[in-house]
């Protein structure tokens, strides 16, 4: 399916999207709008390449139901005008979000783990890759999205939600962070990551946690995915082809079907957060994109010669299912990189010379053989691999 998300009729769609998004999602059922593009269930449900303002509701109800007679103002109307007065079509999607964090409790489910020749993502696992279970004491379980660089001290970060990493509107710096999540078995040893920055609001359930040194890590690695993330996608469009990685739904392909995303989520603490600007993305497998766990992978899409480029941060998707399949949604990822300040790619620090250690000075041999054989002076005692140190300078020479 083609990019149709340039020209004048694009932005029209757009235009009135924001015009009448208010209203629209104070109409009792309605769930969601965004633009995107038709889904035609005479034709198998498939989505058409013509663009609509899509509403989205809990259930369709005809349009003649009596329901309507009381209420005429929630009759979805087939057409809304635009700015400029041209006559848009809607497209009315059953469908209806919730976070993918949200897991039912242990004793409710079979728990089906996810088979790998050499991994299990719900495991302990060094090193640390994207992909695999994370979690915080607020959250269930979520998805460590990828391994950044904070663009602001040059330290290695997990990125993930904000419901995943923090949960909490008290939570503060330094709450940690565990590998595997607690839902999956993960204990106080396991704290991989301490909460570092997060943004929570219109745009964005976002945050990254700051590695503490207690696994290795592979920053180029996420798990199924064969090339690493060189950027992120500053232009997203329609049609898009995109994938990602995560705890439960494994290595997943979708499309954006839509963008101007706007929403109310629920969250677990009783806290509802209404989103907008956000990405809606239908899959592109006769398979789920997007299952309690996932939250906060990463969205990618091939980069023109090689590698990826960050669409999204996963966060909620459509349970259950929904009239076409299960639905994601996503912040966009140029927004995400902007308002927490990360980067994908390495950053390099200057080492100065005054943080170098200088090499241990050589004493030369004395030509009356007192001295014996040269032996390296250190002038302290040295350190060794884990910080541990020495209990005699090294010597390894004789007496002469």
């Amino acid at each position: 399916m083609g990019n149709t998300s340039q020209g004048p009729e694009w932005r029209d769609v757009v235009e009135t999207l924001k015009l009448h998004r208010g209203r629209l999602l104070r109409i009792s059922g309605v769930t969601a709008v965004d633009a995107g593009f038709r889904i035609v269930e005479k034709e198998n449900k498939r989505f058409v390449n013509e663009l609509a303002l899509r509403v989205h509701v809990v259930r369709k109800i005809h349009h003649k139901d009596k329901a309507f007679k009381d209420r005429p103002e929630d009759l979805i109307p087939e057409t809304l005008l635009s700015p400029s007065g041209r006559p848009i079509p809607t497209d009315v999607v059953t469908a209806n979000y919730k976070l993918t964090s949200e897991l039912p409790r242990r004793q409710a489910m079979l728990e089906r783990p996810l088979l790998r020749k050499d991994v299990n993502r719900r495991k302990r696992l060094d090193p640390l890759v994207g992909g695999i279970s994370i979690g915080s004491p607020q959250s269930p379980a979520g998805t460590l999205g990828a391994l950044v660089w904070d663009k602001e001290d040059g330290s290695i970060c997990i990125l993930s939600n904000w419901h995943v990493l923090a949960g909490d509107l008290n939570a503060e710096v330094g709450n940690p962070c565990f590998q595997p999540s607690l839902f999956d078995q993960g204990r106080s040893t396991d704290v991989v990551a301490h909460l570092k920055r997060w943004s929570f609001n219109r745009q964005t359930d976002a945050a990254i946690a700051q590695l503490n040194g207690s696994r290795h890590y592979s920053t180029g690695e996420i798990l199924d995915m064969f090339q690493t993330i060189k950027d992120v996608a500053e232009q997203v469009h329609l049609g898009m082809r995109v994938h990602k990685s995560s705890r439960s739904s494994d290595h997943s392909w979708g499309f954006i079907d839509g963008l101007y995303f706007s929403t109310a989520i629920a969250y677990s603490n009783g806290l509802v957060r209404v989103f907008e600007e956000q990405i809606h993305i239908a899959p592109l497998e006769d398979r789920p994109i997007s299952e309690p766990g996932d939250s906060g992978a990463v969205w990618v899409t091939n980069a023109p010669n090689e590698g990826y480029l960050a669409v999204g941060l996963h966060f909620a998707g459509d349970l259950p299912h929904s009239s076409f399949g299960e639905y994601a949604l996503a912040n966009p990822m140029s927004v995400v990189a902007r308002r927490l300040n990360f980067s994908f790619r390495p950053l390099f620090l200057e080492i100065r010379d005054d943080n170098v250690i200088p090499p241990p000075a050589l004493v030369p041999h004395q030509p009356n053989g007192v001295g014996g054989p040269a032996r390296f002076v250190t002038g302290g005692t040295l350190t060794g691999s884990g910080g541990q140190p020495f209990s005699n300078p090294i010597d390894p020479g004789g007496s002469g």
